[in-house]
């Protein structure tokens, strides 16, 4: 069985990784922040749940930021791919 050189497989898989790439940050953050909130709440109270919260929410941020860029990199990298057939293709 032969499968045919489809560009626009790729080009939607970079769409996908680029919408992923939207959301994992303000994801990451809301979980993070959540798990401290409820870990702080349940050591300290209400007032170290808060400061736990944003110390989380600021490390899932963080975290998301890295995911958010990798997950960018490997669409561009789909992309490149993409357009080195472009090229190379029309030349043979």
């Amino acid at each position: 069985m032969y499968i045919k050189y489809d560009p626009s497989v790729i080009r939607g898989f970079a769409d996908e990784l680029y919408r992923r790439a939207d959301t994992i940050v303000i994801v990451n953050a809301a979980i993070f922040g959540l798990v401290g909130a409820l870990l702080g709440g349940v050591v300290k109270g209400a007032g170290v749940a808060i400061i736990a919260a944003l110390v989380a929410g600021g490390i899932g941020y963080y975290l998301g930021l890295q995911k958010a860029f990798l997950l960018k990199l490997q669409a561009q990298t789909a992309l490149c791919q993409v357009k080195i057939e472009e090229n190379t293709g029309k030349v043979a």
